[in-house]
């Protein structure tokens, strides 16, 4: 047989209550806990790769700067190597024109 229900008294109905209320916040507040924490983890994993795009940028830029600077160092100027060659020629000519010299001269002697 069921018995019926007896109201409960005033007294137990407000301590129920609170229990209800203080569990039902504590669920909001838990799953409040669990979006921010998935927005910090999505905003974390976006400033990591932000952070790792940009390191490669640096990389690549380093890359390209070490290029030309490796291109700048190893530069020679076309004028440069004529320069060079006439001067080996002036030296030539200069030392056939005194052996030329010296030989017109046993010739004036003789």
């Amino acid at each position: 047989m069921v018995e019926p229900e007896k109201p409960m008294k005033k007294k137990d109905q407000i301590a129920m209550d609170k229990e209800d209320n203080t569990q039902a916040i504590m669920d909001v507040d838990f799953q409040l806990a669990q979006q921010m924490q998935t927005k910090e983890q999505e905003q974390l994993s976006i400033d990591e790769s932000q952070q790792f795009n940009e390191a490669r940028r640096y990389d690549e830029i380093q890359e390209m700067f070490d290029k030309e600077m490796k291109r700048v160092n190893t530069f020679v100027d076309m004028n440069t190597k004529l320069v060079k060659s006439s001067e080996t020629r002036t030296e030539g000519s200069s030392k056939r024109a005194g052996d030329e010299l010296e030989s017109d001269k046993s010739k004036k002697q003789i």
